[in-house]
């Protein structure tokens, strides 16, 4: 009962930073020749719109949402989303082991070249995997990657890579951070001193206590994964849920259908901070786990 108790206090924490967001425009007076705060107003129009929230039973309700393609864009954007996050965790977690046993020397350069890779924009990515695919179809003819969604067509190889490439490197980065901080604590020293290896030691002993850290981490990696999952629907025309996001803001969508958008988009950090909690519990027992 507890967690529920937590999960309903959160959903209506959202749904309230949702309100006062939308509305902060009319708080400052923006827009206007001059700034003026005015809290009637912004307090009026809050709980207008929450009024608008519960009147669930109106057959214009959701409406707009109702309208367009929901479910399939949006299975179709969580499934790059969770396999660009399956793919950034793995390979991350295997580079920074490698990076910090290799030589100290090797172990250097390639963490110059972690944060070289890190500075690349993400545009610069898309643009050279549309050039890269382009220039090898006219060479050679192949065309074994799909770059655009025409036709209702959906890729998914080009997608993954292009939105993992960013978060890739910031997660190996938080990782090769912690993990030398890890390092200098007395029980690392400890196993150490009694004969354990660099690499036991860091798959049982410092993964295990830095996994509480790597689930915040992925709050943020989660949100740069939405952007570019933003850039590269728009980029390769492809009718992802962002897209059906785009259409609620710009084309007339109502307040309702533009909450439950971004509570959808939402969705997955929740779900993550769950799952995270959870192994977490299991890893430390019966210790209290705070995230």
């Amino acid at each position: 009962m507890k967690w529920l108790l937590r999960a309903i206090i959160r959903l209506a924490l959202i749904l309230t930073g949702f309100l006062f967001i939308f509305n902060l425009p009319l708080l400052l007076g923006i827009g206007k020749d001059s700034v003026e705060v005015n809290f009637n107003m912004f307090w009026e129009n809050v709980k207008a719109d929450f009024q608008y929230l519960l009147q669930i039973k109106d057959a214009m309700y959701l409406s707009f949402f109702k309208e367009l393609d929901i479910s399939g864009s949006y299975k179709y954007t969580m499934t790059i989303l969770l396999g660009s996050l399956a793919v950034i965790i793995l390979v991350a977690m295997v580079m920074a082991i490698l990076i910090l046993i290799a030589p100290k020397k090797v172990s250097n350069r390639l963490k110059s070249g972690v944060n070289l890779f890190e500075a690349v924009p993400d545009l610069l990515i898309i643009f050279l995997f549309q050039f890269f695919v382009i220039t090898l179809y006219k060479t050679t003819g192949l065309k074994f990657l799909r770059l655009y969604g025409l036709f209702g067509v959906k890729p998914y190889f080009v997608p993954i890579v292009t939105v993992s490439f960013l978060p890739l490197f910031l997660l190996l980065q938080f990782l090769i951070r912690v993990i030398i901080e890890e390092q200098n604590q007395p029980y690392v020293l400890y196993v150490k001193a009694k004969g354990m290896g660099r690499l036991r030691t860091l798959l049982v002993h410092i993964i295990r206590n830095i996994f509480p850290l790597l689930v915040l981490q992925l709050r943020t990696i989660i949100w740069v994964l939405l952007s570019n999952i933003y850039l590269v629907e728009f980029m390769f025309n492809i009718n992802g849920f962002t897209q059906q996001f785009e259409k609620v803001i710009f084309h007339g969508g109502d307040f309702a259908s533009l909450i439950a958008c971004l509570l959808m988009l939402s969705i997955p950090l929740l779900m993550i901070e769950a799952v995270g909690w959870l192994i977490s519990k299991q890893i430390k027992g019966k210790e209290v786990v705070g995230l």
